[in-house]
């Protein structure tokens, strides 16, 4: 059932599928995406990507705006986020850094919708 095998029976299956049909997420293991993970953590990496999807992103502003992303998969959605302002990087007030490999925090998860949402309105 579904997009991915290990949400089956989950409660947040509907919403995992929708995200998945929106586009919004592709999987936690590319490049098959056959499984969501959804027990698992996100990092600041990949809620970069699950925002710039649900967002619609597409400016970088040029690229390369923090300094502790150039190996990160998602440096062009870290990117793309930061120059819709949605983030203001990690380590403020310098914000010179990304952290994309951290995991969200609930606060900073807070912030984050508070930018996306204002961003859309």
């Amino acid at each position: 059932d579904g997009w991915f095998w290990d949400d089956d029976g989950s409660v947040f299956d509907d919403d995992i599928d929708w995200l998945a049909t929106a586009g919004i997420t592709k999987g936690c293991d590319p490049p098959f995406n056959l499984k969501y993970c959804p027990g698992s953590s996100v990092t600041r990496g990949q809620m970069a990507a699950f925002l710039v999807r649900a967002l619609g992103l597409t400016d970088s502003g040029g690229g390369d705006l923090f300094t502790d992303d150039d190996d990160s998969i998602f440096e062009a959605d870290i990117d793309k986020l930061a120059t819709a302002g949605v983030t203001r990087g990690c380590n403020p007030p310098a914000n010179d850094r990304f952290c994309p490999t951290q995991n969200v925090t609930r606060a900073q998860m807070a912030a984050f919708i508070r930018r996306a949402v204002d961003y859309i309105t």
